[in-house]
């Protein structure tokens, strides 16, 4: 038989492990980007676009924040240890949501233009990502794609060339620095 001690107790350790559950889940939550202000955690470039930010949260709760998936995928997820990472998000290319990067679907299609060059596009429904890639061409990926990806650079967008915010605007020849080319 339960006794009142016992079912205090199973409630209680009950209670603790709900709770610690939400912490580590809301640690893991997408954070705030201040849009024209957080800076890249790689090419230190301004995050202006919605559409092309993505992010990455660690066990301890500390938060990075890039401008384009190139920068989170290419220059830095390979320096870190997937133990150590709790989430990571991209946005939704229609709806600018976030998207837990493992569940996204994307388009690697040279012709679209995002912050770095590195022309992947991130949906959160893999229709969204196919009627992409039917009108725009382009390759439907996974993360496990991502993850096998080749990384070139297209042509840098003009309009991201003026992110800098000072009179030294990147040329085509700088666009490369802060990314190990």
């Amino acid at each position: 038989m339960i006794t009142y001690k016992k079912m205090a107790g199973l409630l209680t350790v009950s209670g603790l492990t709900l709770a610690l559950g939400a912490c580590s889940s809301a640690a893991a939550e997408p954070f705030d980007i201040k849009w024209g202000e957080t800076e890249c955690e790689v090419c230190n470039m301004k995050i202006m676009d919605e559409q092309f930010a993505a992010e990455a949260i660690m066990d301890n709760g500390k938060g990075y924040a890039f401008d384009d998936i190139g920068c989170l995928m290419r220059d830095w997820y390979p320096e870190q240890t997937e133990e150590d990472i709790a989430a990571m998000y991209v946005k939704d290319y229609n709806t600018k949501e976030w998207v837990d990067l493992e569940e996204g679907t994307f388009v690697h299609d040279k012709m679209s233009k995002t912050p770095m060059a590195y022309n992947i596009v991130s949906f959160a429904k893999k229709a969204d990502a196919e009627a992409y890639a039917d009108e725009n061409g382009g390759t439907v990926m996974d993360f496990d794609d991502l993850k096998e990806h080749s990384w070139e650079r297209g042509e840098m967008n003009q309009h991201k060339k003026m992110n800098t915010g000072d009179d030294n605007k990147m040329s085509d020849s700088d666009s490369s620095e802060g990314h190990g080319q």
